[in-house]
């Protein structure tokens, strides 16, 4: 896969030892010295990735991933951050900047090349899935996995608790955890853990049914809202999503991960409002059970 990387780093051989790790590809490569000059660049040249020192010359690599972050024609292009010690690593961790990997000295071509190269998958799936959204869906949407967000999933659930109450129907809401999301980070990188995040979000709504409405409920957990669900069609649909996750063959170019979840299920027959509204903490009760039992499982409060 091609890709333009953005390299800023006041250190020469360091730059020279990265696009040594990346030869071999028809990449394209931009240098930047320092910070200042690492911004001008992003937005002017639209780099695939940036792989950012974390100390830089003018303005820091951390301010710099903020401020790109901030700005819409780079909100959305993964970051990789060269650490050149533990201190540093700890320093981009903390900072919590969202699309943001870290590698940390000595580094490893391999590993340079593993990291850059689901950079791109994750940049080039963000692309397409934000191809597909207006405008106006951008406010409700997750911006990274392109399902609805956590605010209007809430709003959803209110509407269908309320519209459950007056036509006394079943509703049922689904908690989905992808189960070991840590440990997909620390073998091969965050920016494919987003990537595994995206395929998932986008595999649930394949899956789901016209009625259902999903939405990334936390860092590693999707909800779905099904309405005029009972109990046999909630656990029905929750083990269909459970068989169809285990079975797909995820970022299949590069990696065969083979990636489980675990399902909470809580469901309410209509008959109080309350009942209704309570569903989104039963179903998270359900959802630790099944984690405690083992993940990969359903479990219905």
């Amino acid at each position: 896969m091609a890709g333009k990387f953005l390299i800023a780093s006041g250190d020469g051989a360091r730059v020279r030892e990265v696009q040594a790790a990346l030869r071999g590809g028809p990449h394209q490569f931009i240098v930047a010295q320092d910070g200042l000059e690492a911004v001008d660049l992003a937005l002017d040249k639209r780099p695939d990735v940036i792989l950012l020192g974390v100390t830089l010359a003018g303005l820091k690599g951390l301010d710099v991933a903020r401020a790109l972050r901030a700005l819409e024609p780079t909100e959305q292009v993964p970051i990789i951050f060269l650490a050149e010690n533990q201190d540093e690593s700890q320093q981009a961790a903390e900072a919590h900047l969202s699309l943001t990997d870290c590698l940390t000295a000595p580094f490893e071509s391999a590993e340079i090349k593993a990291r850059t190269e689901a950079a791109l998958r994750t940049g080039e799936s963000i692309t397409v899935l934000r191809s597909r959204g207006s405008d106006v869906l951008l406010a409700i949407l997750d911006p990274l996995t392109r399902v609805y967000n956590r605010r209007y999933l809430l709003h959803v659930l209110a509407y269908e608790a309320a519209r459950s109450l007056r036509y006394k129907a079943p509703l049922a809401a689904l908690l989905i955890d992808v189960d070991n999301l840590r440990e997909i980070n620390r073998q091969y990188g965050i920016l494919t853990g987003d990537n595994v995040l995206v395929e998932v979000g986008q595999l649930l709504r394949r899956l789901a049914r016209a009625a259902d409405v999903v939405g990334r409920s936390n860092t590693q957990d999707f909800l779905i809202v099904a309405p005029q669900t009972d109990e046999k069609g909630a656990r029905r649909l929750a083990n269909r999503l459970l068989q169809a996750i285990s079975e797909h063959h995820f970022i299949a170019e590069k990696l065969d991960l083979h990636v489980t979840v675990s399902i909470g299920v809580a469901y309410a027959e209509g008959a109080d409002l309350s009942e209704n509204l309570a569903l989104l903490g039963r179903a998270d009760g359900a959802l630790e059970r099944a984690k405690r039992a083992g993940k990969n499982r359903v479990e219905v409060e």
